[in-house]
């Protein structure tokens, strides 16, 4: 399948999701991060949940990687609209919205590549090898291109993979896992 056709069916999908729906999903998705390894974790980076889009609610599962990870850092993106890219900033209790209305930390201290353990990796759907739909921007993949090889990079998604993304690039980098509502997913 192309990208834009299954964006376009996996957020119309997303949109139909009552609020109870994504109540019920968000707590299957967090059973799912209960089953994976985080010893031997100190830093993640994670993302808030677009407003209005019915994405999943990280804010849920950081909360929980709080109480099982002591001294726990979270760190969450701030975009540069000019460049397309990002870097990952500690965790503040203030926050503010950027151009495309993305909840952004007030930043305070940047977190360099390697200081980060794992990244929650927001996305729209993903194939059976792990290559993500996002909103088109790059701003991951272009994140990704600094990030260690090596760290998981792990996608949160209401639903499970579809079989074949057909238009990758060479600089579409994928996840190393993918957790869904009923799945845990190594690639």
């Amino acid at each position: 399948m192309i990208k834009a056709v299954a964006r376009k069916q996996l957020m119309e999908q997303r949109k139909n999701l009552t609020l109870n729906e994504c109540i019920k999903l968000d707590d299957l998705l967090l059973i799912q991060l209960q089953k994976l390894d985080w010893s031997n974790v100190h830093c993640v980076a994670n993302f808030y949940p677009l407003e209005h889009h019915n994405e999943p609610n990280t804010l849920l599962l950081a909360k929980y990687l709080k109480t099982i990870i002591p001294g726990l850092i979270m760190a969450y993106p701030i975009v540069d609209p000019i460049s397309l890219t990002m870097q990952f900033y500690t965790e503040t209790q203030t926050v503010q919205k950027n151009q495309y209305g993305i909840t952004e930390p007030m930043p305070t201290q940047l977190i360099a590549p390697e200081s980060i353990d794992v990244i929650l990796v927001p996305l729209i759907g993903m194939d059976q090898s792990g290559h993500r739909i996002g909103f088109g921007k790059g701003f991951y993949d272009k994140y990704f291109v600094n990030f260690p090889a090596g760290r998981p990079r792990i996608g949160v998604s209401y639903f499970e993979p579809i079989p074949n993304i057909q238009d990758t690039h060479e600089f579409d980098v994928p996840l190393t896992h993918c957790i869904t509502p009923w799945n845990s997913y190594e690639f």
